[in-house]
């Protein structure tokens, strides 16, 4: 056996295809040669949403796993929107513009958005148009919030503006049910404020353990809703 074939990981300078294969040459799931440890699981994102909710929590205590499934996510996201644009009649009607394009062209367009002038090029224009409405549809992108923002105001000219506006920020360090989230043993109905972790341990729990934060801040949101606003949210 030669060296490079004793090592476990080896190194090459092909991309990893982020698509699931099932021939008999490659890993029908390309988290199962990044992480070995972890059982990949279905779909993409099914497999992502169990590993984050597994018992033990090894998925989501791991420190690179939910970045890197979170990044393919978007990827994925990016991608289905993209077929679905370059379906559109107005996308086909300016195909060829588009292939026209020269690097020159994006340089300028590049340089004048810095300066905060208009484009000059109203091809880009439309390549923009189009670029906007495939983020739309990705999780955590500028264009995906502003769309929310949107349907925000129209649901507020339809249905009137709200009575009461309230910022919701609860505080995950201090509040047990987090650390009762994350696997503490504190009994609430028999609390003891002087019991239990310190501050210190309380934020290093959460630290460790962000998306008990997020299951948190999930749960406060909908008890607020559904018990003080009797909105039933789904």
């Amino acid at each position: 056996m030669s060296s490079a074939e004793s090592y476990v990981v080896q190194h090459g300078s092909g991309f990893v295809n982020e698509y699931a294969r099932h021939d008999e040459t490659d890993n029908p799931n390309h988290l199962l040669g990044s992480f070995p440890c972890l059982f990949p699981y279905v779909s993409y994102e099914a497999h992502a949403k169990w590993a984050m909710q597994y018992a033990d929590k090894r998925f989501r205590k791991d420190f690179h796993f939910m970045f890197q499934v979170f990044r393919v996510i978007q990827k994925h996201q990016v991608c289905r929107s993209a077929v679905l644009q370059v379906q559109k009649k107005a996308f086909q009607d300016n195909e060829m513009s588009f292939h026209r394009l020269t690097a020159d062209d994006l340089s300028l367009a590049g340089r004048q958005e810095a300066k905060k002038e208009t484009i000059s090029n109203p091809v880009i224009h439309a390549l923009k148009k189009h670029l906007t409405a495939i983020r739309v549809n990705v999780v955590g992108t500028d264009e995906s919030r502003i769309n929310i923002r949107a349907y925000i105001w129209g649901m507020t000219v339809l249905r009137n503006p709200p009575s009461l506006w309230v910022t919701i920020n609860p505080t995950n360090t201090h509040n047990p049910i987090v650390q009762v989230f994350a696997g503490e043993e504190i009994d609430l109905d028999l609390f003891d404020r002087t019991a239990g972790p310190d501050s210190a341990q309380r934020a290093k729990i959460v630290a460790d353990d962000p998306y008990t934060a997020a299951k948190f801040f999930h749960f406060i949101v909908r008890v607020i809703f559904e018990e003080l606003m009797g909105i039933t949210v789904c």
